[in-house]
């Protein structure tokens, strides 16, 4: 897991720190009346989907579970025409810190064949990132979950599927369902090892599995040891950059993990400053679908 300084793999869990006060906005139709499939492509191991703003030219952006609103650092924010309301400002909460951002709204979405009108938005204050890297411009789930009855991120095939008018119903053989719950705007499953429980986000966004913070690792009997990720890692989200050695990340091995239905023996647990999650590649391989018409999050294989 070790890597050049330079690189940087996106940690990019995201959720507001203060309320969102949005002035009422009128919408059009935002509702195609079929279900939607688009391309995906994995960048750093989490999901990206080319949708236009504003009638521009298509770009990637991260489709991210483990964000409540959809978020541009400045420079691409300019290119989208993109421009802050002038609202308060308010406060974006990472796995390394805060940063500052401008409400704004996007006119015009549009992901394959879903032409959606007023998504609001949030600008990012100072950018933070590379221009174009990863984590640039992310979707967040807060106007997915108004609108569509489910999301299907497919790992196996690269497509991400949007259903608005029907209930999701699997198609694959092998399939799980698991109760799903909302976390400031985030979804939300429990996880378990060796009798200690405790509440993860479902992060897309995320590029490692299973990932715990200390004070989780200290009740599963892992106060120290493990394996540390070393000096050449740089982990990089809202809040800024750090070295993994800086933030004590490391790797632990458990005996089995238990989420979603199944347990997993011999799990790899990822230790590392932000909310506990479960990243993109905890899912790999699968058909991950989030419900939001059932409450229920899906695995597929």
């Amino acid at each position: 897991m070790r890597q050049p300084m330079k690189k940087l793999l996106a940690l990019l869990t995201l959720f507001l720190l203060a309320a969102c006060s949005v002035p009422y906005l009128p919408v059009g139709p935002q509702n195609p009346g079929a279900d939607v499939a688009v391309p995906m492509q994995l960048r750093a191991g989490t999901p990206h989907v080319m949708a236009s703003i504003n009638g521009r030219r298509a770009i990637p952006l991260l489709l991210d579970t483990g964000a409540t609103l959809s978020v541009f650092e400045p420079d691409v924010a300019t290119n989208c025409g993109l421009i802050p309301s002038g609202g308060g400002r308010m406060q974006i909460r990472g796995v390394h810190g805060t940063a500052g951002a401008s409400q704004a709204v996007m006119t015009t979405m549009d992901l394959g064949q879903w032409h959606a009108t007023n998504v609001r938005c949030l600008v990012r204050g100072i950018s933070s990132f590379r221009p174009g890297g990863l984590g640039s411009a992310i979707l967040g789930m807060d106007h997915f979950r108004q609108h569509c009855s489910f999301m299907t991120i497919d790992y196996q095939r690269n497509m991400v599927e949007l259903g608005f008018s029907r209930t999701f119903q699997p198609t694959r053989s092998v399939v799980t369902r698991t109760p799903l719950r909302w976390s400031m705007g985030m979804p939300v499953v429990r996880v378990s090892s060796g009798g200690v429980s405790w509440d993860a986000v479902v992060d897309s966004g995320s590029t490692w599995g299973i990932v715990i913070d200390q004070s989780t690792a200290a009740r599963l009997g892992h106060a120290h040891g493990g394996i540390g990720m070393g000096r050449g890692l740089i982990l990089s989200g809202v809040g800024g950059s750090v070295r993994a050695d800086q933030v004590g990340a490391r790797t632990i091995q458990v005996p089995e993990a238990t989420l979603c239905g199944e347990t997993h023996p011999g799990a790899t647990l990822y230790v590392m400053p932000g909310p506990k999650r479960v990243g993109s590649r905890f899912w790999q391989g699968m058909r991950l679908t989030v419900d939001f018409r059932g409450g229920a999050l899906w695995l597929e294989r």
